[in-house]
């Protein structure tokens, strides 16, 4: 997926670059994107020991908002990559949209059916509408194997060519987490697409040191 491209609202894409649909017939369109990132962060975490990450996916959408999708991420811990698998139900009724789905975290080289293994699953369901030229919108992912839900909101906008998003987000015991980006289309003759992100985790437990980054990311959507 455009990493994020179920989260609030859609304002999470700069980190994965705009996706530009081909129409493969049938009502499909297949679209895909591919990026780097100078630090790979989730909910405000560090999923790459601090290192830069190439991430890329793909998208197959219907005309009757069924969509189905795979992103990949270089990782670290518990393995070397991340490959996400996901497949939902998207569209609007009246100014409202919402998107609702699940979504599964796998870690090739590491068995998922093992007692624990990483591996995990989510249902999502984000609504989102605007309001004049802000973006408004609310996600929450209900986590399959426990109660560690997460419930994130955000608000953005395009300005003068620059769009803008920041989204505050609760883990369930883990700690709340926001991020700030700033992102811009340049090469008009092949548009890629730039982005400066600020994240930070502020987690409940006392002792734990709060896991913060400045995030630099250019993407390309196809």
């Amino acid at each position: 997926m455009k990493k994020y491209a179920l989260t609030t609202a859609t304002l999470l894409t700069a980190l994965s670059g705009t996706a530009l649909a081909a129409d493969i017939g049938g009502g499909l369109d297949l679209s895909g994107n591919i990026g780097m990132v100078s630090e790979y962060y989730w909910r405000g975490q560090d999923q790459n020991s601090g290192d830069p990450a190439v991430q890329g996916g793909f998208d197959l959408a219907h005309e009757s908002g069924l969509y189905l999708g795979v992103w990949s991420s270089a990782a670290s811990g518990f393995a070397s990559s991340e490959v996400d698998y996901y497949g939902g139900f998207a569209g609007e009724v009246g100014p409202v949209s919402y998107d609702v789905g699940m979504i599964t975290y796998q870690y090739p080289g590491v068995d998922s059916t093992a007692s624990g293994s990483p591996s995990w699953e989510e249902a999502y369901l984000s609504l989102g509408t605007t309001v004049s030229v802000v973006d408004l919108g609310v996600t929450h992912y209900a986590a399959a194997s426990d109660d560690n839900d997460a419930t994130e909101f955000s608000i953005g906008g395009e300005f003068a060519g620059v769009s803008v998003s920041y989204t505050m987000g609760d883990y369930d015991k883990t700690g709340d987490y926001y991020s700030f980006t700033i992102s811009k289309e340049v090469l008009a003759a092949y548009p890629i697409e730039i982005a400066v992100t600020k994240t930070e985790m502020d987690f409940d437990d006392v002792a734990a040191t709060d896991d913060d980054a400045l995030i630099f990311s250019v993407s390309k959507g196809f």
